[in-house]
This record gives structure tokens, C-alpha cells and sequence, in this order.
């Protein structure tokens, strides 16, 4: 063959590869091969066609052939190196790409590919080491820049990794992984109105990028503009209709405005969730249907985004044991609220508590008032999950107490750096996280039933009483309200449930409407500002007999009026899959009676738990029926609802529900067992109080 032929036949090589025609690419190197055509190019093309069809075996074999005839090439083994780590021979790689730095130094694509190697181990040190090298080579690489933004991100500084993202998108404007990244950080970050931004650029780039408009539809629901949430949502399942984040999203928010005109969509796509290999984020689903089991297979999969990173376990020889509080929630937040006598009461002889906060703009006067408790406090938003790991580690935390488990805004990866020699699971999460380095989970008998006990990868304690925690010192205002101001007669019964809107389903709502038909003159009152789910409620109630303008709905106020507004009500009805947790405290606190029906997951018998603890199982029910005819019962016997009502404000001083004083006991000399036993046996087993 001429040269002149042989140069005409690599540059149509070249051009059919430059076409993205890989199998024709390989077809004519081929050929060109068998032609006896000893150019290292022509293998060059064939391994990158090989490459691009995922062959990588062969694509490898073409690479080292080039090699041979042209070894000082260094974007042979740039490809090779590529390749070789697909494929995940990854030390091969390694060297593959230091030999092709060692031809050409000023080589930002290989220090690159080293990068994306230890990226790949969540070796973080290394790879930010060799992506700041290449950009050293290259200050336009945007690609390192993006990349050093996903690090920074997975070791939960955000502000950082929102500052490489920026100088990702200032290099290339256009580039849309970058904008959506930004985006979701923002959301994070409270800055949702510049996150929406950034994801409207995204989209701009990219319409049917999914992941952008799923994460524009995240944004909406955080500034409760659920409709345009909604939309997006059905954009980005209309690209995908299997993207199964956005299908767990829309379902949430549809149950957060009571939105129950599909439950096919519900009944369908939970087969989906549950068979999805990649992880999901489970605390949205706890309210859509009752099954330990499923749940527990759910947070094993989302537990794999939370590698160990530090094996090593250091016991301490403190004075005191030191115990470690991680929560973004030290505000005004219902949790808070009851976990104020811990911090109050704790034994000062014998523990010392930290804090570690971090939240976003915590400065309210519970924030002010909780904070003096602590021997220490720290503002840890702005520090990365391994500083914060540091950090407690130079403060030798004994135990570590998780306040958030996969609830919002949790940054579980903190754990994963092993904070203290015992990591627990404590209050914010009605579950388990599925992971091997959280040792325990805070519980009781009713919450997890001895069979349960398998769902759980946490060792657990179990408090005598219940394991929710009270506040005895809260305070319930003087003001007075009164019926006639929500259009309620003096004289009539009144049911109530102040649960958050997700956690109502078509289930309970049924039944509530049946009870207004059966009990004359009754009313409802839901804790509903939102216009969207009055609507979506008054839709429902207008399927039924029953007149809507039983149904009152009352605004969010101070916690100390609404305490005292819970006159309004004679009796509190509780949800099914998820139960009330601080709601139900404040109404037995505020000495209104609370039925409920026992589930079988935790979050399904948290009101049967609380119940228990106040001495009035017998307002624990097994099934809807039972739940029904109780409320029935309490209606129609005005006996025995007067005897309920003496009796909520006797066990609310009696019992041990609302003895502060006592549950610190109990949780104290739980933790003081558990360490004893890590430290001296080093063993890990459940605790029984």
C-alpha cells in the first residue's frame, strides 16, 4: 500500500471514530491490522473504539500493541491507564499514568485519572492531592474543579465544595453536572432562591437533565410551593418514569398536602422502591406504609453511601464520660423541646455534654437557653465531616449520640469517621440506619417487640418506660381560648389531631369522617395553615356525607399558646403508619386524652410507647375497628369520657411519663452500662433497664 493510500485510509479511520461510528471504527482497524498496517495509531483508534463500546479487555490488548510499536508515547498509556481502572485494576492503572507523566510532566489528564482512581477508593487525601495537581497544570480544567467540589461535598463542607463548583461553572458556563451540584448544595444551605437558579441554568443547558429538575422540584418543597414542586417532578419522571427519587418525592409531597386522587400511583410504586438496588433515602417513606422489615432492607441499601473511614477505636480515661450531642436542631424544634430536661438534669457529677451544632442560623431563645446547659458547644456548620470527627476526638467524646438518623438535614457521614468509641441512634429517626458503626439504638419494649428485634442493625437499649423523653418544665400559656373563635359551639365534642399533614393518610381520614356523621354535633380540628391541603382535605370530605364545615383548621402559634389551646378539644385522635411523637406529648401535657392504634414498625407504636409509660394502655388499640368504636365509645358514654379526662390530669403528675428527673436517670445509667461494657469487655449487646 502507498503512503499516500495508507495516510487516506487513517484519516477516514480518524473520521469514522471522530463520527462516534465505533463499530465501523473497529471493523476498518481490523482490517487495516490484518493488512499487516503497523501503526500505533491504528491501534490507538481500535482500543479507543473498543473503549466506547465498553470492551475494555480487548480495548486494553489494542493499547499495549501500540505501546510496543510507539513506547514513548504518553497518550497511549493515558488511555491504557483509563481502561485498566474501569475495569478496576487499579494499581495497574496507577502506574500506567505515572509513566505517562514521567514522558510528559505537564500532565494534567493523568494526575486527573490518579484523582478519579482514589476517588473512587474514598481515599480524599490522595485525590484532592492529584486533582489540585492538575489544575496546577491546567487552571481551565473544569472537570477537576467539579470533581474537587463532589469531595468536598462527601466530607460535608459544603461552602467549599459550593466554591469549586463556582470556579467549575466559571471555566465552562455550560456545564450542567456543575450547576446541578451547586444547586443542591444551596438547598442545603437554606439558599434556595440561588439554588433554584443555579438549576434553572442546569436545565437550560440540559432540559431533560433528570436529576436537575428533580432537585428543582426539592427546592419548591422547601419554600412549600407545592404545586410548582409537583411539576417538576412529573418533568424529570416524564424523561424517566422510573427515576425512582423524584417517584419517592412526588409521593411525600402529594401525602404532605393530603393528595390522595392516585393511591395507585402509591400502591404501584412502592413495588418499585422496595425492589430498587440503588439507595433511597428512607425517612420520607416511614409514613407511607407499616413494615419493619422493609424498612430495615431500605436503610441497609441507603446505609451504603456511608463508608467506615476510621476503623480505629481509642477508649478515653475520663473523669467524667463524656457525651456528645450532633444535631442541626438546637432551636425552637419539636424534638428539642422534650430533650431539654436531658440536658437540664444530667448528672454533673458523673457526665459531661457537648454540643455540636450544625444548624444554620440557630439563635432563637430556645437555642440561648438550651446552649448554657452544655460544658461545651460547638458551631460545627462550616467544618467537614472528618474536622468535626477531629474535633471530637481532641475533646474525647466517649459516646456519641446521632440525634438525626436519615431525617433532614442529618449529616450521618460524621459517624463514619468513628467520633467516639460508641455511636447511637437517639430520637430523630423512628428506625434503624442499617449501619455497622452505629453500636445502639435508644428504645423500649413496646417500640421494638422482642421480634422485631431482627430489623434492627443496632444493639438496643431499652428504657423502662417509654423512650420518648418529656420536659416537665414547659410552660403553658394563660391565655384563654375559645370555641366560638373557630366557629365551634360551647357544648360540642370536639376530636382533634395535630399531626404534620404527612403523616394523615385516606385511612385515618375515612374514619374521622365517619365518627362526625356518627357523633352529632361534633367537630374536627387539624393544625393546617397550608391552602393547598385545606383544599385537598375539603375535596375529601366532600366525597362523603359529611359537612365540611365540621372540619376547623387552625394556624401554627407559639408552642406555649398552642399547649393552651388544646382546650378547644376533647379528644386527640392519633395516625396510623406514622404516629404523633411531640404532639402527643404536648397533648397529654396539656391534659387532653390521645387514642391511637398500635402499628408494627417504631414509628407506627411510638403513641402506644407513650401511652404505656402514662398508665393508659387502654387507649391503645390493635386495629382500625377498635380504634373506631373507642372514639365511639368515649362519645357516647359521657361516663366514662369524664372519667378519661380525670384521669389524663392525675397520671400527667403521677406517672412516670412526665417525671424529667427520672428518664435522665434511666438514660444515664443505660449509657453508663454501655460504656462499661465497650470499655472494661469490650463487648456490644443490648441493654435491659
Amino acid at each position: 500500500m502507498s503512503e499516500t493510500n495508507l495516510d487516506k485510509k487513517i484519516i477516514n479511520l480518524i473520521n469514522i471514530y471522530n463520527s462516534s461510528d465505533y463499530n465501523s471504527a473497529i471493523l476498518l482497524a481490523n482490517e487495516l491490522i490484518e493488512k499487516k498496517i503497523n501503526e500505533s495509531i491504528v491501534y490507538n483508534i481500535l482500543g479507543a473504539s473498543l473503549s466506547s463500546v465498553n470492551q475494555h479487555n480487548q480495548a486494553i490488548e489494542a493499547y499495549n500493541a501500540a505501546i510496543l510499536i510507539d513506547p514513548k508515547n504518553e497518550e497511549l498509556y493515558r488511555n491504557l491507564g483509563k481502561s485498566l481502572s474501569i475495569i478496576d485494576k487499579d494499581d495497574e492503572a496507577i502506574k500506567t499514568f505515572e509513566k505517562a507523566i514521567e514522558l510528559k510532566n505537564n500532565n494534567d489528564d493523568s494526575f486527573f485519572n490518579i484523582g478519579l482512581i482514589f476517588l473512587k477508593k474514598n481515599n480524599f487525601n490522595k485525590n484532592i492531592h492529584y486533582f489540585k495537581l492538575a489544575i496546577e497544570k491546567n487552571n481551565k480544567f473544569f472537570q477537576a474543579y467539579y470533581n474537587l467540589g463532589i469531595i468536598y461535598s462527601k466530607q460535608g463542607n459544603l461552602n467549599l465544595a459550593s466554591t469549586f463548583y463556582l470556579k467549575a461553572i466559571g471555566v465552562n458556563k455550560n456545564y450542567y453536572k456543575a450547576l446541578n451540584n451547586l444547586g443542591s448544595i444551596y438547598i442545603k444551605l437554606k439558599l434556595t432562591n440561588e439554588a433554584i437558579l443555579q438549576l434553572q441554568n442546569a436545565i437550560k443547558v440540559k432540559p431533560d437533565y433528570v436529576e436537575a429538575l428533580s432537585n428543582l422540584g426539592v427546592a419548591y418543597m422547601e419554600i412549600k410551593k407545592y404545586n410548582i414542586a409537583l411539576s417538576y417532578f412529573d418533568q424529570a419522571l416524564a424523561v424517566d418514569s422510573n427515576f425512582t427519587p423524584a417517584i419517592v418525592q412526588k409521593i411525600f409531597i402529594n401525602r404532605k398536602i393530603c393528595n390522595w386522587s392516585d393511591e395507585s400511583f402509591l400502591e404501584n410504586n412502592l413495588k418499585l422502591i422496595n425492589s430498587e438496588t440503588k439507595p433511597l433515602t428512607p425517612w420520607q417513606l416511614l409514613s407511607l406504609e407499616d413494615d419493619p422489615e422493609k424498612e430495615f432492607k431500605r436503610a441497609v441499601r441507603y446505609a451504603k453511601l456511608f463508608s467506615l473511614k476510621s476503623k480505629k477505636i481509642e477508649n478515653y480515661n475520663n473523669s467524667k464520660i463524656r457525651i456528645g450531642y450532633f444535631t442541626p436542631d438546637f432551636f425552637n424544634h419539636a424534638g428539642m423541646m422534650n430533650m431539654e430536661g436531658i440536658f437540664k438534669y444530667y448528672n454533673k457529677e458523673k457526665f459531661e455534654i457537648y454540643g455540636f451544632d450544625y444548624g444554620v442560623n440557630n439563635n432563637d431563645d430556645t437555642h440561648n437557653r438550651i446552649k448554657k446547659y452544655f460544658d461545651k458547644f460547638y458551631y460545627i456548620n462550616d467544618y467537614s465531616d472528618y474536622d468535626v470527627a477531629k474535633l471530637a476526638k481532641e475533646n474525647k467524646i466517649d459516646i456519641a449520640i446521632h440525634r438525626n438518623g436519615y431525617s433532614q438535614n442529618a449529616r450521618t457521614n460524621i459517624f463514619s469517621y468513628r467520633v467516639a468509641p460508641l455511636q447511637v441512634n437517639f430520637l430523630g429517626y423512628q428506625g434503624t440506619t442499617g449501619l455497622d458503626f452505629i453500636d445502639y439504638i435508644v428504645a423500649d419494649n413496646v417500640v421494638i417487640p422482642k421480634d422485631n428485634q431482627k430489623f434492627y442493625s443496632e444493639k438496643i437499649i431499652y428504657l423502662p418506660n417509654s423512650y420518648y423523653p418529656t420536659y416537665n418544665g414547659r410552660s403553658i400559656s394563660q391565655k384563654k381560648f375559645h370555641r366560638k373563635s373557630v366557629g365551634i359551639e360551647e357544648d360540642a365534642f370536639v376530636f382533634c389531631s395535630f399531626n404534620n399533614s404527612y403523616k394523615i393518610s385516606s385511612r385515618e381520614f375515612n374514619i374521622w369522617m365517619r365518627l362526625l356523621d356518627k357523633c352529632k354535633g361534633s367537630y374536627l380540628l387539624l393544625l393546617v395553615n397550608d391552602e393547598e391541603t385545606k383544599k385537598n382535605l375539603l375535596s375529601e370530605v366532600n366525597k362523603t356525607n359529611t359537612n365540611p364545615n365540621k372540619i376547623k383548621f387552625l394556624n401554627f402559634i407559639n408552642i406555649e399558646d398552642h399547649l393552651a389551646r388544646h382546650n378547644l378539644a376533647d379528644l386527640y385522635l392519633d395516625t396510623f403508619n406514622y404516629n404523633g411523637h411531640t404532639s402527643v406529648i404536648d397533648a397529654l401535657y396539656a391534659g387532653l386524652p390521645v387514642i391511637t392504634k398500635l402499628g408494627n414498625s417504631f414509628a407506627a407504636r411510638v403513641c402506644g410507647s407513650i401511652l404505656n409509660s402514662f398508665g393508659m394502655d387502654h387507649m391503645v388499640t390493635n386495629n382500625e375497628n377498635e380504634y373506631e368504636q373507642l372514639a365511639l365509645e368515649i362519645f357516647h358514654n359521657v361516663e366514662l369520657f369524664e372519667k378519661i379526662k380525670k384521669e389524663v390530669k392525675k397520671n400527667r403528675l403521677s406517672t412516670d411519663l412526665f417525671n424529667t428527673e427520672k428518664y435522665v436517670c434511666n438514660l444515664e445509667k443505660a449509657f453508663l452500662l454501655a460504656h462499661e461494657n465497650k470499655k472494661n469487655k469490650n463487648i456490644i449487646e443490648n441493654i435491659y433497664l
